[in-house]
């Protein structure tokens, strides 16, 4: 591993040097990059990592930096927004690449070596032409290589099964490996851990029962909806900003679940011989969906 990497005294006038936690992360991803390109293990396969770019995932950064995880996702936002990075977001890590690393970071020796190829151009118009084609043949070679390699990351993503019923429920699929990253987060700091799978599904069939029909279009994408804990903002009878509000039957946060087509949807696909009329009473009298499940189920002869 290369012992240094160049920082300018240009830097001190940068747009970004006054916002002190994406600075930080600019940093760690200079200090992480790797300094020539070699070959990985990632993904369970063989992968090649050009100079300049490295593998991380939210937590490893977090932890790392003293960042936290919406820090760090503004962070990476705001550098690729500025043409700082590039960021490759998969179930497995996140590739980050950083933008004209092979300008900003020769080594004194190539740039001794440019000047000289400077000087001979200037001199030698035939050692121009020699020169630019084989520059030119190499430098296309490695785009290309690059292209050939970077496939390898588009492998079919390895969802988890609670994931993956979490997101049969969910009524907006889009984004999902980005969704999958910070449902992976969530699983690892949940509490209690055996109840995040029911935790999560009664909050996706509550959405999905809220967002229906025409008004689909109008449902949050899950990796926004389960960042920072906005699903259980939901859950509670929260307000939601930019969403068209309409009159839907509420009730207490003592039932579990705050609208009653949520509630008579849990209750259906739980128990699917319950009566409606059962279901709209235990909904009025506040009787939370669990008990009500349980009240329900079908009891076994001995």
């Amino acid at each position: 591993m290369s012992d240094w990497f160049k920082y300018y005294r240009s830097s001190a006038d940068h747009h970004l040097r006054s916002k002190p936690f994406i600075w930080i992360y600019w940093l760690h991803c200079l200090e992480s990059a790797a300094w020539k390109t070699h070959d990985v293990f990632w993904d369970q396969k063989e992968f090649c990592l050009e100079k300049g770019s490295f593998i991380t995932s939210m937590h490893r950064d977090s932890t790392k930096n003293g960042l936290s995880i919406g820090q760090i996702r503004h962070s990476r936002k705001v550098l690729a927004e500025c043409d700082m990075i590039s960021v490759s977001t998969t179930n497995k890590g996140t590739l980050i690449k950083v933008s004209n690393w092979k300008a900003f970071q020769k080594k004194p020796e190539d740039e001794s070596a440019s000047t000289l190829q400077a000087d001979d151009k200037r001199t030698t118009n035939q050692r121009q032409t020699n020169n630019k084609p084989t520059t030119t043949t190499e430098e296309g070679k490695e785009r290309k290589e690059g292209k050939r390699r970077k496939k390898i990351t588009t492998a079919a993503p390895e969802y988890s099964e609670v994931f993956e019923k979490f997101w049969t429920v969910y009524p907006k699929h889009e984004d999902k490996a980005d969704a999958f990253e910070l449902f992976q987060e969530l699983e690892k700091n949940y509490f209690p851990k055996n109840e995040l799978e029911t935790d999560l599904l009664k909050f996706a069939f509550a959405y999905a029962a809220e967002f229906k029909g025409a008004r689909k279009k109008y449902a949050k994408k899950a990796k926004y909806i389960l960042r920072d804990g906005e699903w259980k903002y939901w859950m509670e009878g929260a307000p939601q900003e930019n969403t068209p509000v309409t009159k839907t039957e509420l009730k207490p946060t003592a039932t579990g679940i705050a609208t009653l087509s949520a509630y008579t949807m849990m209750a259906k696909s739980k128990c699917p011989g319950i009566d409606p009329k059962a279901i709209r009473a235990a909904f009025d009298n506040g009787m939370h969906i669990d008990q009500l499940t349980k009240n329900h189920q079908p009891t076994t002869q001995a």
